[in-house]
């Protein structure tokens, strides 16, 4: 089955108009959203199940996790077209003003040494991400930000970014036996990540929100 997250009326009414809008946006407009999020990573895997093909005349491999699953590390990242802004690390709980501090540090710098005239700025719906501290801190800094609907994890291509960076960090089951390893797997995995990935991602955006629309706001396949 496919994973979506549970939605009412007021969720389908907002994802049914946002597709409707986006119909009109042309390949060069998606390539002008600045996709931005975070991502939590585990030394004992992802917070989901591990699957695996296996050869019936073999046992099974084992898959265990410690008590608690290990530490984990959190990173934010985004991306623009084909440009990858710097991964970086999350030192503890965030709040506001935390991650008005990553967009100081890492996103405005990478918007004027990167990006051309014309961009826009997209974050889900977290509750540090609407604080009004970071809403004033937008206008301050001049920053267009996507009206952005609540539960359209399909309709973010980061969110499947990070589906197909954590299978390269993760790759064969792999656990790690300290922080420090994991965080080079994944700034390691963070600059392997192509061009022709993002093109890929950025190319069905127009089919996301086509199937959304025609769904009437209901989760698609993405």
């Amino acid at each position: 089955m496919v994973l979506a997250p549970m939605m009412l009326l007021r969720h389908l009414v907002p994802r049914e108009n946002f597709a409707s809008e986006k119909l009109t946006w042309c390949p060069a407009d998606w390539y002008k959203v600045i996709w931005s999020d975070e991502k939590k990573f585990n030394l004992d895997g992802l917070d989901v199940f591990a699957f695996d093909w296996h050869d019936l005349r073999k046992d099974k491999r084992i898959f265990s996790r410690r008590q608690g699953g290990g530490n984990s590390v959190m990173f934010w990242g985004a991306f623009c077209g084909t440009k990858k802004c710097e991964l970086v690390l999350l030192e503890g709980n965030q709040n506001a003003e935390d991650y008005i501090q990553t967009l100081e540090i890492y996103l405005l710098p990478f918007i004027d040494q990167e990006l051309d005239a014309g961009w826009i700025y997209m974050h889900d719906g977290a509750s540090i991400h609407r604080a009004h501290r970071v809403r004033q801190f937008f206008e301050e800094e001049e920053v267009p930000v996507m009206d952005w609907p609540a539960k359209a994890p399909d309709l973010n291509p980061i969110e499947n970014l990070w589906g197909l960076f954590a299978r390269a960090v993760y790759a064969g089951c792999r656990q790690f036996d300290n922080v420090e390893e994991l965080k080079e797997t994944v700034w390691e995995a963070w600059d392997n990540i192509t061009t022709d990935t993002l093109k890929s991602l950025l190319g069905c955006m127009q089919r996301r929100c086509r199937d959304c629309y025609l769904a009437k706001g209901g989760a698609t396949k993405y």
